[in-house]
């Protein structure tokens, strides 16, 4: 991969909100470094948002730690392994220990994670400030704020434990185009193992600012072409794909109903296009809030150059909109300057660019398309996974729906013993176990508030229109009308895959 002097004070001087200016850390950039350290891969501030106790200042959290040795906050934590639901610290789920360690720093064998809490101390705010801003219906952000988001998205995807040692490992047939290459960067870079590559090029990600690594790109482009790339996986064109296939959206849960985290719900992939994977990438970052990207093929100003029923996904009836761009010239950026037509790499890395606001309009949910997500966290949970939230009610509510249906199955049975435990706790005496119900054959073009009761009777489902009913029974007797939630794979070199390119404003 090219390499380059940092701009790091360029990442630093634009990548921060007003709270990060003053100078506020969160906890997860200030560990005390420790030769065998439990290292999360889903940021605390994260969990914090499902943590079954009243919320807690910085302040707070670090007085008790030092009382204690334990940081405070637990969630609910079902491990699917051994089907035990239980409360447990933060400090010690979704983690594991030195994961991020590299034996080669004799210096500092913690200085990955180390990088890993200073991203995490310039997200935080910004992911903060989207939640106080959710009563709005839109969200607000500089270039460089939407930058570092985007940048702290794709390495809470790749940073994930199963790609510590897939995503590199030559005899994967997942990696069989990209193995000359592979050993070719791995001999080159005095790299022995799948492993050492991975936090070689995490390394290369938390060094590099975004605009850095898309210049990295443009080069690599430049001198090998799109073509002389196919067979290659820079991580530099594996962070390009994720920007310039996808634009960013904000979806919030339906009232009364709340998201899931899992252990793998960072970069979930969901839906198809005529084969092509990924019309969504999923990442949930509380209760209330997921970020999902669309692939570029969503955007108004594409769809219509695809035939709807050539799109599989349980999800795109939630249309989001992509943001709109405030320019600080007021004319639009990237323009012929003197002649010479302004790059969108250059234009975005100037100081007129890095001044550009983006506007958000926060997608709200319906109860229904709030239950078709988790639907989808559900549907990639591991049978070695791990899942929580935040209210047991609206669990239970989320995980009937899904075993209610029957193209979840053999899936949704991995959720029956938390259903059971749910329940029983619950004191509710309703059966746990029940046996997903199909529905009728023929389903009347309109039906009454008595069909609608039955029919969320039926399916465990609560729908709020007689169109949600009706549409939901479609789906479940009309071959191909609804998709089953994509299931992710893990372990994709840098965690890239094919992609439909399509530069959609960076």
């Amino acid at each position: 991969m090219p390499q380059r002097r940092r701009n790091t004070q360029t990442q630093k001087q634009r990548g921060k909100t007003d709270v990060a200016r003053r100078g506020q850390k969160t906890d997860d950039a200030v560990r005390a470094p420790t030769a065998n350290q439990f290292q999360h891969f889903i940021s605390r501030f994260i969990l914090r948002k499902f943590q079954v106790e009243p919320p807690m200042s910085r302040g707070e959290r670090q007085k008790e730690f030092r009382l204690t040795g334990v940081y405070p906050g637990h969630v609910h934590y079902y491990d699917v392994a051994t089907r035990s639901l239980d409360i447990r610290p933060i400090g010690k789920v979704y983690g594991v220990p030195g994961i991020y360690q590299d034996v080669h720093n004799t210096e500092n064998i913690n200085e990955l994670e180390e990088k890993l809490g200073a991203l995490e101390s310039l997200a935080a705010p910004i992911i903060e400030d989207l939640h106080d801003a959710i009563h709005q219906g839109t969200f607000t952000l500089k270039r460089g704020s939407l930058e570092l988001l985007q940048k702290f998205l794709f390495i809470m995807y790749y940073r994930h434990e199963s790609r510590s040692s897939q995503s590199f490992r030559v005899d994967r047939p997942e990696n069989a185009k990209a193995r000359h290459w592979i050993e070719h960067f791995m001999k080159a870079n005095g790299i022995q193992s799948a492993v050492e590559m991975w936090l070689h090029v995490l390394r290369y990600y938390l060094d590099g600012s975004h605009s850095d690594i898309l210049q990295d790109a443009t080069e690599l482009v430049e001198k090998y072409g799109e073509e002389g790339l196919e067979e290659m996986h820079f991580p530099a064109i594996t962070y390009q794909n994720y920007v310039d296939d996808y634009f960013l959206s904000i979806w919030e849960a339906a009232k009364g109903e709340e998201f899931i985290l899992t252990h793998n719900s960072f970069g979930l992939r969901e839906g198809v296009a005529d084969g092509c994977p990924n019309l969504h990438r999923i990442f949930v970052i509380s209760p209330r809030i997921a970020i999902v990207l669309c692939n570029a093929l969503l955007r108004p100003e594409n769809k219509g150059r695809k035939k709807r029923s050539s799109l599989k996904s349980c999800l795109l009836d939630a249309n989001p909109a992509p943001a709109t761009q405030i320019y600080t010239n007021g004319r639009g950026g990237i323009r012929c300057e003197h002649g010479n037509f302004k790059s969108p790499v250059r234009y975005t890395s100037s100081k007129e660019g890095g001044n550009d606001s983006f506007l958000f309009k926060i997608t709200k949910l319906t109860r229904r398309q709030t239950l078709d997500l988790n639907s989808v966290v559900l549907a990639n949970v591991k049978d070695t996974g791990s899942l929580t939230f935040l209210t047991g009610k609206k669990m239970l509510r989320t995980a009937r729906a899904f075993r209610s249906l029957h193209f979840n199955l053999p899936a949704s049975d991995l959720v029956v013993p938390l259903i059971a435990h749910l329940t029983a706790g619950m004191g509710t005496g309703v059966s746990a176990l029940r046996s997903p119900l199909q529905s009728p054959a023929v389903v009347p073009d309109e039906q009454s508030p008595v069909d609608v009761l039955l029919m969320q009777i039926c399916t465990g489902r609560l729908f709020e229109t007689a169109r949600e009913a009706q549409c939901s029974a479609r789906c479940q007797n009309v071959k191909g009308a609804f998709t089953l939630p994509h299931v992710d794979y893990e372990g994709d070199p840098a965690g890239s895959a094919p992609g439909i390119r399509a530069v959609v404003g960076r």
